[in-house]
């Protein structure tokens, strides 16, 4: 009995996840983002969940006022609700001749891949709609695996993948790792998002604050031949965003390897400068700490 009613569940969220994916289909990605962005903004911030990022931006902003932290919270949920806006027309938020929507920065960094003949690991993380950085890359030329969390709900998991038919995709777990690993050996590129608490990873600082660290990055570069590019992707307003491929991380020092935690120190560091910049962008709601 539970199986079944698990199924109509399943099947219900299914159909009003791609209801709503057709009804925003119809309309202009402008549009579609700026309706999702305002009721997102609308019903989110009074939302029970919204407590935790009030808790998460308090401890690493312990100076902002309560004005300022709800600010942010208020505009989290409406890049939310505009990323979700956006999924249905990711393809008209590709670069173009004209009119693009993106601006594009450190192209020499990515086109490193092809220059030196030897794959990357990009690094990103939840902020502004993190959906574009790989689509970018591909459209240049250079192909990326991805690595995600499929849902539990195989319909949803479905459209997802729908979604994203133009970026190759490796299931978060055991075998999304070793797709990763002959990736990197074939000379494919990998795409991570590494912003996220990994229950058994390693203790590394993030905002001055030991975080459990997911350590793939930092072991795959230093298991296989390759080179690390921070993606950070910014959202300048409405649907214009500006991506930018920074210089590899040197992974060497005193013609030493350096350490895992090394590394990913580095990483988490990045990834701050980031936030700093764009609070009211990042995913304040996950439980990193």
């Amino acid at each position: 009995m539970y199986k079944i009613k698990k199924k109509i569940i399943y099947i219900f969220e299914g159909l009003l996840l791609f209801l709503v994916f057709i009804l925003l289909k119809l309309l202009s990605v402008n549009s579609s983002s700026k309706l999702m962005g305002f009721i997102s903004m609308l019903i989110g911030p009074n939302l029970g969940i919204s407590k935790k990022a009030y808790n998460n931006i308090k401890s690493v902003f312990p100076k902002k006022n309560d004005k300022e932290v709800n600010k942010i919270i208020r505009e989290m949920w409406n890049n939310l609700g505009r990323v979700i806006g956006e999924y249905p027309h990711l393809n008209k938020l590709l670069p173009k001749k004209r009119n693009s929507k993106i601006l594009i920065k450190g192209k020499k960094n990515l086109f490193l891949v092809k220059k030196k003949n030897i794959p990357a690991i990009f690094f990103s993380a939840h902020l502004a709609n993190w959906e574009i950085a790989p689509m970018i890359a591909i459209k240049n030329g250079i192909q990326v695996l991805t690595i995600y969390r499929k849902p539990n709900n195989p319909y949803v998991s479905f459209l997802l993948s729908y979604i994203r038919s133009n970026v190759p995709l490796a299931p978060k777990g055991p075998s999304g790792a070793k797709q990763l690993i002959k990736a990197l050996r074939n000379g494919t590129s990998i795409g991570l998002i590494v912003d996220q608490k990994m229950n058994d990873g390693i203790r590394v600082n993030f905002f001055n604050k030991p975080a459990m660290t997911a350590p793939a990055l930092a072991q795959l570069a230093l298991k296989i031949k390759s080179i690390i590019i921070p993606v950070q992707i910014e959202r300048l307003n409405g649907v214009n965003f500006q991506v930018t491929f920074h210089k590899p991380l040197k992974i060497i020092k005193n013609k030493k390897f350096k350490t895992t935690k090394q590394i990913m120190t580095e990483v988490n560091i990045i990834i701050e400068k980031w936030i700093r910049k764009r609070p009211n962008q990042w995913f304040w709601l996950h439980k990193r700490w």
